[in-house]
């Protein structure tokens, strides 16, 4: 029986029935995506309709998520690469060799707590007086600071990081 169809014949058969079958998808799955082609109008990415009195959007399948946004965990959050900062040094061991790696671990908490510092005197455009009001709490929480060997470069980082002219004489009077 199948002798009497050629390849030829099989083959215009299973074109006109994959051009049928596509047909008739095209209405009951691309509904809303035919109907804009066929009047050529270009549809957009969402379609507000109201039910009830109240209004809806609804975006594409592509957009919407199964499950919802995701949430960060307790604890966590996305912060600038200048805001991160670690220090060096354990904190809870006390004796000579940990007493210069402690010392070098504050300048980076320093510099860190005057970056915020500096963005807050951002946000709410702060003068030379709240700077000194604010670096002064810096001054109590590390005391030692003045101290620190490397306190030019907390220094160098306040005249190039300070809005205002900062003097020499101000920064020491400071971490005094």
């Amino acid at each position: 029986m199948l002798q009497q169809f050629s390849w030829t014949t099989f083959l215009i058969f299973f074109a006109v029935l994959s051009a049928l079958w596509y047909l008739a998808l095209l209405p009951t799955v691309f509904r809303k995506d035919a109907i804009a082609f066929l009047s050529g109008v270009a549809s957009g990415p969402s379609i507000i309709s109201v039910d009830a009195g109240s209004a809806e959007k609804q975006a594409d399948p592509a957009e919407q998520e199964i499950m919802g946004k995701s949430k960060m965990p307790k604890g966590l959050e996305v912060v600038s690469m200048g805001a991160l900062s670690f220090s060096v040094g354990d904190p809870y061991a006390r004796n000579d060799d940990n007493l210069k790696s402690d010392q070098l671990g504050m300048v980076p908490d320093v510099i860190q707590e005057l970056k915020e510092i500096f963005g807050i005197l951002e946000k709410e455009d702060g003068t030379k007086q709240d700077f000194f009001s604010l670096a002064a709490m810096i001054s109590e929480k590390y005391g030692r600071i003045g101290s620190n060997p490397n306190i030019g470069k907390v220094n160098e980082f306040i005249r190039d990081h300070a809005p205002f002219a900062v003097t020499l004489e101000e920064l020491e009077y400071l971490w005094d």
